[in-house]
């Protein structure tokens, strides 16, 4: 294991400067978009992760993407169903704090000037961290 912080530790298969030393430990309310009225584990697994390219990713595909503002979710779900991923209509409300890990600040065109990459520590069950879900259109 390689330790970044005092907080905690990130696996060995992370990119040399991973996550970049930019990247803070903060308490923040965060929303990320999610395809189920219930709040799973399947649904907080970083894109490298999830496929198993663990070696052959970049520091940002081993962070979850997250966004800072409610707002920004009509945004990211606009861009993520151009590109097929149209039943993500649902957001996930959560409180990361610094014992979870590390973000850096993210804006982006495509899914919102408050995104957030986040980084989590080894053993953080980032999904226990959500306790609400809200619909794009509804209640957002």
């Amino acid at each position: 294991m390689v330790t970044n912080s005092s907080n905690g530790f990130f696996p060995n298969f992370y990119p040399n400067s991973c996550p970049p030393t930019d990247a803070r430990e903060e308490n923040f309310k965060v929303y990320r978009l999610i395809e189920s009225n219930i709040i799973r584990e399947k649904d907080f697994i970083p894109k490298a992760i999830r496929r198993r390219l663990y070696t052959q990713s970049t520091c940002e595909e081993l962070a979850l993407s997250i966004l800072g503002r409610p707002e920004d979710t009509h945004i990211a779900r606009k861009f993520f169903s151009l590109i097929g991923m149209k039943k993500l209509d649902k957001v996930a409300v959560g409180y990361i704090t610094k014992q979870s890990g590390r973000i850096k600040m993210d804006p982006s065109t495509n899914v919102g000037q408050s995104h957030i990459n986040w980084w989590t520590y080894m053993g953080v069950h980032p999904h226990t961290l959500f306790n609400e879900v809200l619909r794009i259109g509804v209640d957002i």
